[in-house]
């Protein structure tokens, strides 16, 4: 049977379309407001000699950072796995993380040893490893794992933190490690560098380190190529405006975290002569968020503000993508 000229060109014609309709369907489905990860092209890492890196801010266009993995149920800084769980599925992308470091050394999600005693309850039975040592208030790793926050949520370590990493890879982890002594920042960075030689050491690139001190900068720079890092003002008590610019311009690192209250146009405005962004922390009121942002606070580090209410609410009380279609946020 002759086939004819014809015949063939409108298959491939009809070939072609239905590609274009395939990747025109992955398209209209991706999820447009997941953080971006940061691109290889613009990573720290081109930079080896040393300041001004190029820091990849790109996840920034996500408008709240989860604080603590996010409130859950109105508890809060419980860096848990299911205020992880829970607050992904309410839109959050990048989560703020607590570090701190157990009595015999080893990296734990907990904000402090304190607050692990006053909140956690040290289990022996089946709902969580069993606690080998006899004092349960010690803050070992084998009681913080036994334990559960507030009897109800379980606890993670620097493995399941990667596993997570695996699982959702459309997720950032701001590090709040509370060190900036060079023995602590050493044992805790090199322990996550160490860890994901277990997984995959590309899920490093995800992780956005905060930084306490400027001299914090060079430590963990030596320790990894970080991609992104933050400047957060929290426990420096002697920034002003203008050393915070210099530092900025110096090292190239362009996102400062600090008080809500402490946020004003005078400072945003000096800023931004940088193209420094500016995230304000921790707040929970919508009235509070929407005024930071006013006066220029790009993100919002959060227990329990929602995305997706946010985007509701600025697009009229309908849906962000109504215009295109329902699609995943």
């Amino acid at each position: 049977m002759k086939i004819k000229p014809r015949s063939i060109i409108l298959s491939l014609i009809c070939l072609i379309l239905a590609a274009g309709l395939t990747i025109g369907g992955f398209l209209i489905f991706r999820d447009d407001s997941s953080p971006s990860v940061p691109d290889e092209t613009t990573s720290a890492s081109l930079d080896p000699l040393g300041p001004p890196y190029n820091f990849d801010y790109s996840w920034a266009t996500h408008p709240y950072i989860a604080h603590a993995f996010g409130g859950i149920l109105g508890d809060t800084y419980t860096n848990s796995r299911e205020a992880f769980l829970i607050n992904y599925q309410l839109g959050h992308r990048v989560f703020e993380v607590d570090f701190d470091i157990t009595t015999d050394n080893h990296t734990v999600l907990a904000h402090d040893a304190d607050g692990w005693r006053a909140n956690a309850v040290v289990k022996t039975n089946s709902d969580a490893q069993i606690a080998t040592n006899p004092d349960p208030t010690a803050f070992t790793y084998d009681n913080f794992m036994s334990s559960l926050w507030y009897d109800k949520y379980h606890p993670l370590d620097i493995d399941a933190l990667f596993q997570l990493l695996q699982e959702y890879p459309d997720i950032c982890i701001v590090t709040d490690t509370k060190y900036s002594d060079k023995e602590h920042v050493s044992l805790q960075f090199t322990e996550f560098v160490e860890t994901a030689k277990n997984y995959d050491k590309n899920l490093l690139d995800r992780f956005i380190p905060q930084i306490y001190q400027p001299e914090m900068l060079n430590m963990i720079m030596e320790i990894y190529p970080w991609k992104s890092v933050i400047y957060t003002l929290y426990s420096n008590p002697d920034w002003t405006p203008e050393n915070v610019l210099a530092f900025a311009r110096e090292s190239g690192v362009k996102f400062i975290t600090m008080w809500g209250s402490l946020v004003n146009q005078e400072v945003i405005g000096l800023w931004e002569t940088a193209e420094i962004k500016v995230a304000a922390h921790t707040i929970n009121d919508l009235t509070q968020a929407n005024r930071l942002r006013s006066l220029g606070a790009s993100v919002i580090y959060t227990d329990f503000l929602l995305p997706l209410i946010t985007l509701w609410l600025d697009n009229g009380g309908r849906h962000p993508n109504d215009d295109k279609g329902w699609q995943k946020v």
